[in-house]
């Protein structure tokens, strides 16, 4: 019954926060804006109540906009026609190929056996710290977990039987890794096509692979050394000194034996991925765009053998249905379609008048820079990342603010690291056992407000001394 009861009050929380709405006298908004600005309400209720998957939800304003009259259903069908949806399937697809041939193994264990890396149990931290970030460039921050978490236990249990302090930093120190490298590339995490799609959509302002890149690398690279102290301080190593720690990594990567076929095959993929990306800043070539080449790499993916004479490829038809988080993307690709409906509708417009003249252009990245931790505790990062840019996005373009200091802000402050249950991510983490919920989150609180205010100042500095911007 109370199961029962629970799942009905979650789903009215929906038609409620749409009730609210519309019942609201708002003053200068046309009644189509009205109703659209209600759908958005009911969305992000079921976004963040979960009665149905997100994607499900996603297809709210399939059903209620053309039944209340507002738009015909082809208009709502036009406006999931987004660049987004074949580049975040060709981001996760790469992702899911790079754990499926054990390149990220490799990967990690050749950083690890470099002479000198990890002789300290702190070292071993830094390092498994370091490798997460690097990875976590190239694929989701949820595949650097699920690959390097299992690694990195074994490797400190091997080291010392039974130091649980080391252990859970161990499993911190990929969560932050992967949080960190998220911010380097485009394809880090969700939130950073999230948040350019949208600054193209609803600013007059653009942002290339590169200029994302360089200022990306140097706010992944500032959460090193804080994220390093966080848990040298609060998670001290029980074992200071590994004397035989290379040894014991050469051994475990002289098992993984000479490079297969497909770890061939999806390094050319990754090599060429960030080669397409780069191009446009030596030679203008018209087509090839931030958005062109993810899913260049998810048809050669599918085409490049892995065993010829079987017709066995690198990825099959079974990664496409596995190697694809259908719910996030549809998530992504609903909230997209949102702003663009209340774009269309005037709703964006008439929020912004609304907000002008009440927040000051210097109060913007400051607002965005902690409302968006604080409502990612509470929701999905994505969710929260539509809602923010959608409502900021257009007000520092009326104030005259670059509104990519605030991209770059939104998707580094996105990423939940405190509780189990804010992100993919960290639940995934601590499914894996080593990590309490009491450690999680008093480290983690602490991660999240020092790395927040890190993101919001350096973004303030670097993306104007940078000029990593385009203006439309």
């Amino acid at each position: 019954m109370t199961g029962r009861r629970a799942f009905v009050l979650r789903v009215l929380a929906g038609p409620a926060a749409f009730a609210v709405v519309r019942a609201a006298p708002l003053a200068g908004l046309a009644p189509e804006a009205h109703l659209a600005l209600g759908v958005y309400a009911w969305t992000v209720a079921w976004w963040v109540t979960t009665p149905v998957p997100w994607a499900v939800t996603s297809f709210l304003p399939f059903v209620i906009l053309p039944l209340a009259g507002v738009m015909p259903f082809s208009d709502v069908a036009d406006s999931y026609g987004h660049v987004i949806l074949p580049y975040l399937m060709g981001v996760m697809l790469f992702g899911h190929a790079f754990q499926k041939h054990g390149l990220a193994k490799r990967i990690a264990l050749a950083a690890l056996c470099v002479p000198g890396v990890a002789r300290s149990g702190t070292g071993l931290i830094f390092t498994i710290l370091v490798v997460s970030a690097v990875m976590s460039a190239a694929v989701s921050d949820l595949a650097v977990i699920v690959m390097m978490t299992p690694v990195a236990l074994s490797l400190t249990r091997s080291v010392a039987a039974g130091a649980t302090r080391m252990s859970a930093a161990a499993c911190l120190a990929v969560l932050y890794g992967a949080a960190a490298g998220g911010l380097a590339t485009p394809a880090g995490i969700v939130f950073n096509a999230l948040t350019l799609s949208l600054l193209e959509q609803l600013t007059s302002y653009s942002v290339s692979f590169v200029q994302w890149t360089s200022t990306g690398v140097l706010l992944a690279a500032a959460h090193f050394p804080v994220c390093y102290l966080i848990l040298r301080l609060m998670l001290p190593p029980e074992v200071r000194a590994i004397p035989d720690a290379r040894k014991r990594f050469l051994k475990e990567r002289e098992r993984l034996g000479p490079m297969s076929r497909g770890e061939r095959n999806v390094l050319f993929v990754l090599i060429l991925m960030l080669v397409l990306w780069t191009l446009p800043t030596v030679a203008e070539i018209g087509f090839l765009d931030i958005w062109y080449v993810p899913p260049v790499a998810m048809v050669l993916l599918f085409l490049l053998p892995v065993d010829a004479k079987r017709t066995a490829m690198t990825l099959r038809v079974r990664d496409f249905q596995e190697g694809v988080a259908w719910n996030m993307l549809y998530l992504v690709l609903g909230g997209m379609a949102l702003a663009d409906i209340l774009t269309t509708l005037g709703t964006i417009e008439w929020l912004a008048g609304l907000l002008t003249g009440s927040v000051t252009a210097g109060a913007l990245p400051w607002v965005a820079g902690l409302a968006t931790p604080l409502l990612t505790q509470l929701t999905s990062g994505t969710a929260t990342s539509i809602m923010v840019s959608t409502i900021l996005f257009p007000i520092a373009d009326a104030l005259g603010y670059n509104a990519a200091i605030l991209a770059r802000i939104i998707a580094g402050t996105a990423q939940a690291v405190a509780f189990p249950w804010s992100s993919p991510a960290s639940a995934a983490t601590f499914a894996f056992g080593a990590v309490g919920f009491g450690t999680m989150f008093r480290v983690g609180l602490v991660a999240t407000v020092l790395t927040s205010i890190i993101v919001i100042a350096l973004s303030m500095t670097l993306v104007p001394a940078l000029q990593a911007f385009s203006m439309g």
